[in-house]
């Protein structure tokens, strides 16, 4: 039987992010997506000099109230940025309910900000509701920039591995979840920094010259369909690494615009190849 997971992100209208991204990824990685989007964007917000935007809290309880009473189970839930701190509630006593029957998988990306600052639409009741949502998941996937904010700290021009390793540390301590910090930047390069069961671990991988908007999606995505495919934490994040590398050096040599998102699309047959069969 095929796992089901609900994409709990924001639907942008053109341009990969979220949504756009996060479907055909975790369907090519053998996952059922029931999309629950959280806002309407008419493009993604990176390199656009203005966009649409509208939550889409009402919706989004309606939806919930449905699927209770058709009595649905999931087998994950998966949830990025979000449009309203008011769905923070709803979302938390979604995955309450499911837990309440069975034991999902729930994959937190705390979507923040980057770079040192917020997102446009993330404001402080944002943060402060996302600091809740973060303590009802399994694994979180913050950026530094993220995790800066999530322990309220601030962001280090460059880290140390053993910084590095003690932010994710005092996050899982925080959250009782498995953390996964991305684009840590130390003088050694790039590198990734898990906690897991109690144990740290860095991963280093190569320092690119350029980023795309999506990325962040990409990588939890494929984070996701490899957990509900049964990899251990340590391989998931290892081939998480590299996939999400993979992908950004062929979107870049495919000349894609920057303001048009990572293209997933580009390593669907890399993807497809690490596809299992779902053993509940």
């Amino acid at each position: 039987m095929i796992p089901v997971c609900v994409a709990i992100h924001d639907l942008c209208c053109y341009a990969k992010s979220s949504l756009t991204v996060v479907i055909p990824t975790l369907e090519a990685l053998g996952v059922e997506v029931a999309p629950l989007p959280s806002a309407l964007l008419s493009t993604q917000t990176d390199g656009f000099d203005s966009y649409y935007f509208e939550h889409t809290h009402q919706a989004m309880v309606g939806v919930l109230d449905s699927w209770k009473s058709l009595a649905l189970d999931f087998d994950a839930i998966y949830t990025g940025f979000l449009g309203s701190s008011l769905q923070v509630h709803s979302i938390e006593q979604f995955i309450a309910s499911q837990r309440s029957s069975h034991s999902p998988l729930v994959v937190i990306d705390p979507v923040l900000g980057d770079d040192g600052k917020t997102y446009g639409p993330v404001d402080d009741a944002m943060v402060k509701a996302m600091r809740s949502l973060v303590c009802h998941a399994d694994v979180i996937t913050p950026n530094c920039t993220e995790a800066a904010i999530l322990l309220d700290r601030e962001l280090p021009s460059m880290f140390t591995g053993e910084l590095a390793l003690q932010w994710a540390g005092q996050l899982s301590s925080m959250t009782k979840a498995s953390v996964i910090i991305t684009s840590v930047q130390c003088e050694q390069g790039s590198a990734v920094a898990f906690h897991h069961e109690g144990k740290g671990s860095l991963i280093n991988y190569e320092k690119l010259s350029y980023s795309y908007p999506g990325s962040g999606d990409l990588f939890a995505s494929i984070l996701t369909g490899l957990l509900l495919g049964k990899e251990s934490f340590q391989t998931a994040v290892e081939e998480t690494v590299r996939l999400s590398t993979l992908a950004l050096q062929r979107t870049h040599q495919s000349g894609y615009p920057r303001r048009h998102g990572i293209a997933p699309s580009l390593i669907m047959d890399e993807l497809v190849k690490d596809r299992k069969p779902y053993v509940s």
